[in-house]
Order: structure tokens, then C-alpha cells, then sequence
């Protein structure tokens, strides 16, 4: 049984400001650490409950946040961008189910630690009129391939989220969020236990994953932050201007729908002004 885990930073137990997220933060070095220990309670509990294979994905930033020599040996490492599917790659070359480790809730989501989508000038995605953060992003591109998604890990928002959108998932709180840069947080040890127990329980669960998949055709809507990022997003083929800060793009799929939002979403970054 192959599993595929793609490991965020944001929804990892005691991460809960920029301090510890961003590169450059103060506290960043030791939230590398935490992440990876994080990660290997997955790994441990895939390998328990009956893998055969595991590939991580280290999906915040670059991809360059997992600490290689602390990581489990029996898994293979996926790192740095940019790379054609994200926080997804590699999902393409065939899994039986997805972990999402360290996931956060999508942006607009009330007293979540540390939402966005991608970035934080995008303030709304939307597939065939549902709503969805990173973790239905990961989820539609898993479905895609076939992938169902297993286990889901990060605050009590992301996990409501992910529940909502993906009913029967093993949904593990690691934290409870206190507005968008405190939470309330059980030792690490305990947030590692959880993870390696939901991990074990949910390969146990395989008539329960849910495969979510959306289209074809996929109409993919995008709102962001200013009116600037849509005059830049509208230098991209396909797109049509709802307003002054959405546009609309129709994809034949989801695959198709995912690189348009990842291109536009590297777009609006490409200038410190926007």
C-alpha cells in the first residue's frame, strides 16, 4: 500500500505565528524540527498500519522545511520548487491514499491560526461554486489521480474543514486556534501521539476514504485582495473579469483548473507592490 504525504507548517502542533513559519523567522530553525517530528509520527503510523511505501512532500515555502537526516529512512523525501503540481507532486505517479500533515484552514476562515491560500493575496478560491482552501486544493488534485485522502492534521478549524469537505477522513486536532496567531497547543509529544494513532486508524479505514473529484468541465473562480492582482492575472489566457478584484477561468478539468490558479497565484507575487 503506497501512501503519499504532503506536510505543511502552518497547521503543525505549537506553530502558531510567522516567527516559526516564515524563513526568516526567529523561531523558525526549531519549527523545522517540530514539523519533521510531526511528519515521522505519519510516517510511523502508515508503516504500522500496513504500508508498503511512503513519499513526503515538503510543501511550505520552497520545499525546503523537512530536515533530511531526521526524517524517517523508510520514506522518500520530495523537495524544492518550483515544481509543476506543488504541494502535490508526485501524487501523479500513483498512491492508494493522501495524508495532509500541518494543513491550516482556507483564508476568510474566523479565529484560525495562520489562513491563507498559496499566498495572502488571494482572499477566495472557488471550484464549481465550492469554496476551498489548500486543503480542498490537495484534495481535488489526489482525487484527480485517483488518490483518495485518508488523515488530515492542523488546528480545530482546518479539521472542521476538512471533515465538512470530505466526509469519513480521519481528522486529527493538534491545536486549538485562538484567533489567526495564538492557540491553545498540548505538548508535542501528545500532538505527535495523536498524529501516529489517526495515521494506523486510518489505514484501517479504506472503505471510509473519500476520493474527492470535481468536473470535468471545472469553472474555477478567484477573488483577491486588491484590483492590481486582477489587472496582472489578466494577462493569462482564459481569464474573464467578474469585478474588480475576481475572474473567472473555465477548465476542462481539474488538473487544468489547478495550473491556472497556480500560475496566477505566482503572478501576484512576482512584485513586492500589488
Amino acid at each position: 500500500m503506497k501512501i503519499y504525504i504532503s506536510a505543511d507548517i502552518e497547521g503543525i502542533g505549537t506553530i502558531v505565528r510567522q516567527e516559526q513559519s516564515s524563513t526568516d523567522g526567529r523561531e523558525y530553525r526549531w519549527a523545522r524540527k517540530i514539523m519533521t517530528a510531526e511528519v515521522n509520527a505519519a510516517i510511523r503510523g502508515a508503516f504500522d498500519g500496513g504500508a508498503t511505501e511512503v513519499v513526503v512532500s515538503d510543501s511550505h515555502n520552497v520545499g525546503l522545511n523537512l530536515i533530511p537526516e531526521e526524517l524517517d529512512p523508510r520514506a522518500f523525501l520530495i523537495m524544492g520548487s518550483p515544481r509543476p503540481l506543488s504541494m502535490m507532486e508526485g501524487i501523479q505517479s500513483g498512491f492508494d491514499a493522501v495524508f495532509l500533515v500541518g494543513y491550516h484552514a482556507k483564508a476568510g476562515t474566523a479565529d484560525s491560526d495562520l489562513i491563507h491560500i498559496f499566498n495572502r493575496r488571494i482572499a477566495e478560491v472557488r471550484v464549481n461554486g465550492i469554496g476551498i482552501g489548500e486543503i480542498g486544493i490537495s484534495a481535488g488534485l489526489a482525487g484527480y489521480f485517483g488518490a483518495p485522502v485518508a488523515l488530515v492534521t492542523g488546528d480545530d478549524h482546518a479539521v472542521a474543514e476538512a471533515a465538512a469537505l470530505l466526509p469519513g477522513i480521519e481528522a486529527v486536532e493538534v491545536k486549538k486556534a485562538i484567533g489567526a496567531y495564538a492557540a491553545r497547543c498540548p505538548h508535542p509529544e501528545k500532538s505527535r501521539a495523536l498524529i501516529y494513532a489517526g495515521a494506523k486508524r486510518a489505514l484501517t479505514r479504506r472503505g471510509a476514504w473519500p476520493l474527492f473529484k470535481m468536473g470535468p468541465p471545472v469553472e474555477l473562480v478567484m477573488r483577491f485582495t486588491t484590483s492590481s492582482a486582477v489587472d496582472r492575472v489578466m494577462r493569462m489566457p482564459g481569464n474573464e473579469r467578474l469585478d474588480g478584484v475576481s475572474v473567472r477561468f473555465a477548465a476542462r478539468d481539474f488538473l487544468e483548473a489547478f495550473k491556472a490558479f497556480n500560475t496566477m497565484a505566482d503572478l501576484i507575487e512576482l512584485v513586492a507592490y500589488i
